[in-house]
């Protein structure tokens, strides 16, 4: 690759003069160049270019200077992470008022883009990881050859009138992070690199692409709602959706039938089957026994798992007479029908055929409740997360990994990602193998079986209502860009079928296939769901409610930190932390179902230390330092929205008791437990505690709750929720969660980034409900 200087337009001159100048006071200082080359140049990207506002010839001389040969890997993965971070306060105020650009951080692009001093194609501002040298020659203009043809920039381009669009996929085919993007990320860099023009009714238009990752069912949620914000986490509302299945569109026209699209029929970009896949060296094993028992493997068969309602024991006679006795009971991974695609596709695919087994309406909730029993209860509701955490287990040889992974109800793409190890970052699966973890290399790949009856996803192009024209010409023309050989080629790598359902000749799942080469395990070069079998959005809802009320009833009570640091700025722009936990919990309300109720209460008070006089009290624990009235309500949305919109931060009393918060709320809901008496003796009771600091109040630590003299209070499972704190500072509340649940997955985000509130408040919800199974 080469690059050369161009003559800029004469109006840049004076500039270009200016920096010159600027330029040669400094040609005596060191130009150090990285390991990795620095990003933040005017460079190429596939067919067009980035350009920038800041106009110097310096950008060349970098490029010469520190051998940068192909900086457009680099360029890819700035842009990504523009998209994917947009939570830097401190850039965006440094940027807000100025023109100099130098200096403002890799998070202000999204500002910079609203106030319409920066495009999503013009130079990348100034990175963390570049030296201050190296960021004095950022603000540049370039021109780089690719493939030894001139890219030439002039005023075209400032002809198209700019239409910015935003896109929300489903995680599987983004990921929002850049070292690790997936098939959609590469598309919209794709398309923004290319600077397409579409027909504007006589004038040209330009479109510039910006793209959230949100699970589907959360995409659904915040859609059908009033608030997308609050709901997801993300601030800007989409033009266009790319769910993982249609599914979640119908259900949405059921639900909001007066807000939702009214097309039934978008353009499916691609499809993926549900699978159950299963480690390698078990899958023959199972097939042996299916074999054996002269079954060919639909989702029925997961019923006759299931041995006095207990799950079958490997090794014993049945399907699992195959199996070796060390791995004990069949254990099933799946992720939830709230949150996830495969979730809700393997819960409809059970539900229908428990209906060919002639399992009636009464009898279905108890047929779930048995299915769920196969599951562990720590499994994370987002199918894309529960893959990464998987491979994590896997590659650090967790003891008891075999136990509990028999199998994983997965759609195909995402078991192609795991054994591609192409899942995409995330804090836990990037993480070093702990101490005592084997970190014995790869693992076992997964390998699909196939039902006889095929439930299949078809990852629809889904606009919007409520677009203009121009975002409607600008949705158009990004249809059209999908439907091209290289956003196809992008899909298929990520392990997708094309939408007719066929294997791509060279794509991810015929390499996985030619990598397996076994004859039994080989992935069909094609997939399609029978005639009519498909569901709507009444017979979805109603599933959904059956499985929802195949749970024994939930108590739950959330405790919430209202102290003097939950006012400062949280991980999304513009909020603040409580703000930023009521969204959380509007969120995580999604777990809570008809049968269940709950109880949301602040705690705060002032501490010995800043001159409380008021210690805990020794007979009603909540007292004191619970700030709100502890009332049960039994769970609506509205009665929760209601009380989560009370939350607030106390200006007075506005210290941290958490551990003796934390003994009063188990104490509440045990005097709960205890006036159910016999008739909900085996109901679900617990806490979830969220919590942005650590417990300053009268001198007490964790101990006091984990040796509680009542075992009727220490017994209450906790879940704590965790935000802004350090690993040491969260290890009390570690001890707590592993001793009154046996879980390990603390719902900690020591770095407060953006999003993962509320993930952890999700996680936290779906635990304490799963238990009730």
């Amino acid at each position: 690759m080469t690059s050369i200087p161009i003559q800029a337009p004469p109006a840049m001159m004076c500039r270009i003069r200016k920096a010159r100048r600027h330029r040669r006071l400094r040609a005596k200082a060191p130009v150090t160049c990285l390991p990795e080359p620095p990003t933040d140049i005017a460079v190429a990207v596939s067919t067009g270019a980035l350009l920038s506002r800041r106009h110097d010839t310096g950008a060349t001389n970098l490029l010469r200077r520190c051998r940068i040969a192909d900086p457009t890997v680099y360029a890819e993965r700035r842009l990504l992470s523009y998209a994917a971070d947009r939570s830097d306060v401190r850039a965006r105020r440094r940027c807000a008022g100025t023109d100099d650009l130098s200096g403002c951080g890799r998070r202000s692009l999204p500002t910079l883009a609203r106030t319409g001093r920066l495009s999503a194609g013009d130079a990348l501002p100034r990175s963390e990881n570049v030296s201050p040298r190296l960021a004095g020659l950022a603000s540049v203009l370039a021109i780089v050859l690719i493939s030894s043809a001139a890219v030439v920039l002039d005023g075209a381009l400032e002809d198209c009138l700019p239409v910015a669009l935003q896109l929300s996929s489903s995680t599987e085919k983004a990921s929002g992070n850049p070292d690790a993007p997936k098939a959609m990320d590469l598309i919209v860099i794709d398309y923004n690199g290319a600077r397409r023009e579409f027909d504007l009714g006589g004038r040209k238009g330009c479109a510039t692409l910006s793209l959230s990752s949100v699970t589907s069912g959360t995409a659904e949620r915040g859609l059908s709602s009033s608030d997308w914000t609050a709901v997801t986490g993300e601030q800007s509302k989409p033009h266009v959706w790319l769910p993982t299945s249609s599914a979640w569109v119908s259900l949405w026209q059921h639900e909001k039938p007066g807000t939702a699209p009214v097309a039934d029929d978008f353009e499916s970009l691609a499809q993926s089957p549900l699978v159950l896949a299963m480690p390698r060296s078990k899958a023959g094993r199972f097939k042996e026994g299916l074999a054996d028992a002269d079954l060919s493997f639909n989702w029925s068969v997961l019923g006759q798992l299931l041995q006095d309602g207990k799950p079958s024991q490997w090794g014993q006679p049945g399907l699992l007479s195959h199996g070796s006795p060390q791995w004990k009971a069949f254990s099933l991974r799946k992720d939830d029908p709230v949150e996830s695609t495969s979730g809700l596709f393997a819960l409809i695919a059970v539900a229908k055929a428990a209906t060919g087994m002639r399992v009636t309406a009464a009898e279905l909730p108890e047929y779930l409740r048995r299915i769920e029993r196969l599951v562990p209860n720590d499994i994370n509701p987002d199918g894309t997360q529960m893959m990464r955490d998987l491979r994590y287990e896997a590659r650090c040889g967790s003891p008891d990994w075999g136990d509990r992974t028999s199998a994983v109800i997965v759609q195909e793409s995402l078991m192609y990602q795991y054994d591609a190890d192409s899942l995409g970052g995330s804090p836990k699966s990037s993480t070093p193998c702990p101490a005592g973890g084997s970190g014995g290399g790869e693992p076992d790949d997964l390998v699909p079986i196939y039902s006889t009856t095929n439930w299949v996803m078809d990852h629809p192009f889904v606009p919007l209502p409520g677009l203009t024209a121009e975002q409607r010409a600008a949705a158009d023309d990004f249809l059209a860009f999908l439907r091209s050989r290289t956003a196809q080629q992008r899909l298929a790598d990520s392990g997708l079928r094309d939408k007719d359902g066929k294997r791509f000749p060279e794509s991810g799942l015929t390499e996985l296939n030619d990598r397996m080469g076994d004859e039994r395990v080989v992935l069909p070069e094609s997939v399609t769901a029978p005639p009519g079998l498909a569901v709507q959005g009444p017979e979805i809802a109603a599933i959904r409610d059956r499985w929802l009320a195949s749970r024994k009833p939930v108590h739950l009570m959330v405790l919430i930190d209202e102290s003097g640091t939950m006012a400062r700025d949280g991980s999304v722009a513009g909020k603040n932390r409580i703000d930023e936990v009521r969204s959380a919990l509007h969120r995580a309300q999604a777990w809570l179902g008809r049968n269940d109720e709950f109880a949301i209460v602040g705690f705060a008070a002032k501490s010995r230390r800043n001159g409380g006089t008021i210690g805990p009290d020794k007979r009603d624990l909540c007292k004191n330092v619970c700030v709100d009235p502890v009332r049960w309500e039994g769970f609506e949305e509205d009665r929760f929205k209601s009380a989560v919109d009370n939350l607030r931060v106390r200006k007075a009393a506005n210290d941290t008791p958490l551990f003796q918060a934390i003994m009063g709320a188990q104490q509440q809901v045990a005097q709960r437990k205890a006036a159910a008496g016999r008739a909900g003796a085996d109901d679900i009771y617990a806490v979830v505690v969220m919590t942005d600091g650590v417990d300053d109040y009268w001198g007490q630590s964790a101990d006091e709750v984990l040796n509680n003299p009542r075992e009727d209070i220490r017994s209450i499972p906790v879940y704590p929720v965790c935000f802004g704190i350090t690993d040491r500072e969260a290890e009390p509340l570690d001890r707590i969660l592993k001793a009154t649940t046996g879980l390990d997955s603390l719902s900690v985000d020591v770095a407060g980034t953006k999003g993962s509130l509320s993930g952890a408040f999700v996680s936290a919800f779906s635990n304490a409900v799963r238990s009730s199974y």
